[in-house]
C-alpha cells in the first residue's frame, strides 16, 4: 500500500515540512510514501500516473492545493490515481472558495478548525464533497531531551517568550467598497464577530442578516454570505495587532523571527527581532525557548503547529483560548491559555511563567509528554485513512 503525498510552496516551507514528517509517519506504519513535488515536476500528470500504476494507493493528499487540477483530457487527480484525493486546508477554506467550487464532486475536504466543516457545508452544501472532516495539525519535529529540573530549564532555554510569523496589520476592510446597505449589514457582522470570544465568522454574519430581517438559507444570498472570509480575515489580522499593542502597553519583551518586522519595530519596542527563520529554525529556536507565544486569532475551535512543535520542543506553549485547545489540553498543567476579552491578565501570566521556571517546566515537561501521546503525525495517519474510506464509501454509494 502506498500514499502520494503532493509538495507545492510554502512560506518558511511550513507546508512542505508537514509533507515529510506525514511521509516518514506513513513509513513507520508499512505505507510506502510516494512525494511529488509540485514545483519542480514538469510533467505533473505523468508522475501522478507513474506513481499511482499498481493500484495500490490509500489516498492522494495535498495541502491547499491542487484541488481543482485536471490533465489534458479532464481527468481529476482521484481518477487518475484510483484513490481518494484528500485536500487539507490549514486555512480558512472560504478564503479558496473559487478553486474550491472546481474540485471534484470525490474530493475528501479536512480542515484545521471543527467551525470550518460547518462553514463549508453550509456554503457549498452538505453533499458537495466525498467527505468533509476535521484533522488538526501536528507537531512538528524530534521530542526535544527534557531538562532535569526546573533550574536547568531556566539555563538552557536563553529566549524567555518567542513568537514565529510574519508581521502583518490589518487593513482597510473589503466590503467598505460596497454601496452603503451592504457594508452597514457586513459591519455589523463584524461587531459582533470581534465582540465575543469567539464566534464562526459565517455564524456571526448569518446572525447580522436575520437582524437585518434577511434568510440566509435563501439562495439568492449564497454568494453574498462568502463574505464571511473578509469577515474571518478582518478579526484575525485585528486581535494579532491587538496582543501585539497590549504587549508593547505592558512592556513585554518578546523575540520575534519571521519576515518584515523591521517595519513595526520603532511602533513596538518591545518587541527584539531575530530576522528570518524557516520552520526547521523555528523548531531550533524553540528548543531555546520558555514560552512560546501563539496566536490562533480566529481559528477559536481549531489548532495551530506552532503550540504543539512548541511543546515537543519543550517548551510552554502558550495561545488563545480555542475549543481544541481547552479540549485536548488542561490549561495551566499541560498549556497556558490567554483569553481576549481578559488580554493583559493573560498576558501578564505568561510573562509570569517566562520568569519562573518552578511553574514553566512542570507545564514543559506535561506539555510534551500530551503531545507525544497523541499529537504527532503517527497520530493523525490514522485520522487520514478514516477520511479516505469514508470518501470511498460515499463515492460507492452514489455509484
Amino acid at each position: 500500500m502506498r500514499a502520494i503525498l503532493i509538495k507545492g510552496q510554502s512560506v518558511y516551507d511550513a507546508t512542505r515540512v508537514f509533507v515529510d514528517e506525514l511521509a516518514d509517519a506513513l513509513t513507520r506504519r508499512g505505507i510506502a510514501p510516494v512525494i511529488i513535488d509540485a514545483t519542480t515536476e514538469a510533467d505533473f500528470g505523468g508522475a501522478l500516473a507513474r506513481a499511482s500504476a499498481a493500484r495500490d494507493v490509500a489516498f492522494v493528499y495535498s495541502i491547499c492545493i491542487a484541488g481543482e487540477w485536471r490533465d489534458g483530457v479532464g481527468r481529476t487527480i482521484g481518477q487518475i490515481c484510483g484513490a481518494p484525493h484528500i485536500l487539507q486546508h490549514v486555512d480558512y477554506p472560504l478564503t479558496h472558495l473559487p478553486r474550491l467550487e472546481q474540485a471534484p464532486p470525490d474530493t475528501v475536504i479536512l480542515t484545521i478548525d471543527p467551525s470550518h466543516v460547518d462553514s463549508l457545508t453550509s456554503v457549498c452544501g452538505p453533499s458537495r464533497f466525498a467527505h468533509v472532516g476535521f484533522c488538526p495539525h501536528a507537531a512538528v519535529g524530534e521530542a526535544a531531551p527534557p531538562e532535569p529540573d526546573a533550574d536547568a530549564f531556566a539555563a538552557a532555554r536563553d529566549i524567555p517568550i518567542l513568537f514565529t510569523g510574519t508581521w502583518y496589520r490589518p487593513a482597510t476592510p473589503s466590503w467598505h467598497s460596497l454601496d452603503g446597505g451592504v457594508r452597514k449589514l457586513v459591519d455589523n457582522a463584524w461587531q459582533i464577530a470581534v465582540g465575543q470570544e469567539f464566534i464562526p465568522a459565517l455564524t456571526a454574519l448569518d446572525q447580522a442578516m436575520r437582524a437585518a430581517g434577511l434568510d440566509p438559507k435563501d439562495p439568492q444570498f449564497a454568494g453574498f454570505r462568502t463574505l464571511a472570509s473578509a469577515i474571518h480575515e478582518q478579526v484575525r489580522a485585528h486581535r494579532r495587532e491587538l496582543l501585539l499593542k497590549t504587549a508593547a502597553r505592558i512592556r513585554l519583551p518578546i523575540h520575534v523571527y519571521g519576515r518584515g518586522w523591521e517595519a513595526a519595530q520603532a511602533e513596538f519596542p518591545n518587541l527584539i527581532l531575530g530576522g528570518e527563520a524557516n520552520l526547521h529554525e523555528a523548531v531550533a529556536l524553540m528548543r531555546r525557548a520558555r514560552v512560546v507565544l501563539n496566536v490562533n486569532a480566529n481559528f477559536g475551535a481549531g489548532s495551530h503547529e506552532r503550540p504543539l512543535t512548541a511543546m515537543l520542543a519543550g517548551a510552554v506553549a502558550a495561545s488563545d483560548h480555542s475549543r481544541f485547545w481547552a479540549e485536548a489540553f488542561d490549561d495551566g498543567r499541560e498549556i497556558a491559555l490567554y483569553r481576549w476579552k481578559s488580554l493583559e491578565t493573560g498576558l501578564h501570566r505568561i510573562a509570569g511563567l517566562a520568569d519562573d521556571p518552578t511553574r514553566a517546566y512542570p507545564i514543559a515537561r506535561a506539555g510534551q509528554a500530551k503531545a507525544l501521546a497523541g499529537h504527532t503525525w503517527d497520530h493523525r495517519v490514522d485520522t487520514l485513512l478514516a477520511a479516505a474510506q469514508a470518501g470511498r464509501a460515499k463515492v460507492a454509494r452514489a455509484a
